[in-house]
């Protein structure tokens, strides 16, 4: 994912927390709020697994969201939340989610999908 689409600053993933609409899903709950611009930070706690597998699953995370980067109406940032079943998931388990936490927001164009 390109770095102008990256959500860097804590105090941006605590406004998110504190004022976004959570859409829960079985993998992963996501978080947003109307923005300026299309942002996503992933949050992968320890109880995932170790750094290769947080990391790996922060990779793909990331790799998904950007494949529906075209595909969003408005203008949100977004945080992803990772559950401990996201370790066992597939980067096609990852990306299906992510598709239907996005439709449950109603932010996916319905042309395009």
């Amino acid at each position: 994912m390109q770095a102008r689409y990256r959500l860097r600053k804590n105090g941006s993933f605590q406004y998110i927390y504190r004022n976004g609409t959570a859409v829960r899903g079985e993998l992963m709950t996501m978080i947003f709020v109307a923005a300026r611009g299309i942002k996503l930070g992933v949050s992968v706690s320890k109880k995932v697994g170790k750094s290769v597998v947080r990391n790996l699953v922060k990779r793909r995370i990331n790799h998904a969201f950007s494949a529906f980067i075209p595909l969003l109406k408005g203008e949100h940032n977004y945080v992803l939340v990772a559950h401990e079943s996201i370790a066992k998931g597939s980067f096609n388990d990852i990306s299906s989610e992510i598709r239907a936490l996005l439709k449950r927001a109603g932010h996916l164009s319905e042309e395009k999908v």
